[in-house]
């Protein structure tokens, strides 16, 4: 066997490149050249199968780490592409865990119903790291399957709830607008943050369902919510997914549900992060700019957490700018932090945008943000985010 300078792996007529037991520690994928596939019945080396140029073979030991089951061999010369083991591992951990699990689960099954015996004859081959591993990724994917039957169930049982936040206009603390936080009320684990559901939303599309929900309960909600605003402009913010700003009938659903919900245009913000963007940079400003035609604008949030947000200032039609709350919780005990929130009010008003500082903790930040002329603030110096009813019953009794 020689090696050429790619790394291709060269076999002679009547040369073996593996041998039925051997550790299966990659595939082959063939170049140039015909092998055969050969396996023992009834005590008898027998060929199955020829296979030629562009076909893929070994990949069923490479994934579920048994042991070769069948003899395979060049039948002239034959070049071969090596699939590494290490390669494969990567690539399925970068993967879905649903998918990896249901993969394996597959192998497992084609295993038993072709090689019979073969299987439990050969399962000492999986050392005890790999059973962990495997046994981690049953446990992922089978968490991830129920919570995201768990979302489905919740959105048809009103399981489901918003949360507002006030966020107010730094130099006297008027109520603009408030952002809407989704929550969930698991019958089984409580009150859950985003953090524990939006990621398997994501990643299954029941994001645009929970994105949907989440636009229309906003709109329900705000004609009583705009009763606490005291400004000219009051609005409500509403997050959006890389999902949904690459749905091409997002512009049509909001405009369905402002109509439905007799909501100006105007008074719906929509927020963004980096991550959003960087995802889908075409479709993103496509579909941004349909929304801006009705009447809405963009925010982008977590500005400074990301490492691209000055390209977004310059690319992206945003109204809003949200500085990350890393920076501002420490204007007053790093002078990088305010130096860093200074420039970005700056910059901002610059550009023509108005600034929303996040996690606004103290009457000391508020009054330093005031300084330098931030627009807005956001955090518990001016209310934790609350259900509706507990809202109602704080400005009532402010």
């Amino acid at each position: 066997m020689l090696f050429d300078e790619f790394d291709r792996e060269v076999f002679s007529a009547g040369q073996d490149i593996f041998r039925s037991g051997d550790a299966g520690e990659c595939a082959y994928l063939i170049e140039e050249g015909v092998v055969e596939i050969l396996v023992v019945k009834r005590g008898d080396e027998r060929r199955i199968k020829l296979m030629g140029k562009g076909e893929l073979f070994g990949e069923v030991s490479l994934i579920d780490y048994q042991p070769r089951t069948a003899t395979v061999r060049a039948v002239d010369r034959t070049v071969l592409v090596p699939i590494p083991r290490k390669l494969v591992e990567q690539m399925l951990e970068k993967s879905d865990p649903v998918l990896r699990h249901l993969l394996l689960v597959i192998l497992e099954r084609f295993r038993n119903r072709n090689e019979g015996s073969m299987l439990s004859s050969s399962s000492a081959a999986v050392t005890p790291e790999q059973l962990k591993r495997l046994d981690s990724l049953k446990g992922e994917a089978t968490q991830k399957l129920a919570r995201a039957h768990g979302i489905k169930h919740g959105l048809n049982h009103d399981e489901f709830h918003l949360y507002y936040q006030p966020i107010c206009r730094i130099s006297d603390g008027a109520v603009a607008g408030f952002e809407a936080l989704i929550r969930w009320q698991h019958p089984a684990e409580g009150l859950l943050l985003p953090d524990d559901f939006l990621w398997v939303a994501e990643q299954t599309g029941l994001i645009n369902e929970l994105g949907l929900w989440t636009l229309d309960r906003a709109g329900r909600d705000w004609p009583t919510l705009k009763q606490f605003t005291e400004t000219d402009s009051p609005f409500v913010s509403v997050n959006l997914s890389p999902a949904q700003l690459n749905n091409s009938m997002l512009a049509e659903e909001v405009r369905t549900n402002m109509t439905y919900r007799n909501m100006h245009p105007s008074e719906l913000k929509l927020e963004l992060t980096e991550t959003v963007m960087v995802e889908h940079p075409e479709s993103a400003s496509g579909i941004m700019h349909k929304l801006i035609e009705l009447g809405s604008s963009f925010a982008l949030d977590d500005y400074g957490a990301g490492h691209s947000g000055l390209r977004h200032l310059q690319r992206y039609p945003l109204g809003t700018l949200k500085i990350d709350g890393t920076f501002v919780e420490q204007i007053l005990t790093s002078p990088q932090s305010f130096e860093i929130v200074r420039s970005s009010v700056a910059l901002a008003h610059a550009l023509g945008m108005s600034v929303v500082a996040e996690c606004v903790e103290s009457e000391g930040v508020r009054n330093k943000l005031v300084e330098i002329n931030c627009d807005f603030g956001q955090g518990w110096y001016f209310g934790r985010p609350a259900p509706l009813k507990e809202l109602e019953e704080r400005f009532a009794n402010a």
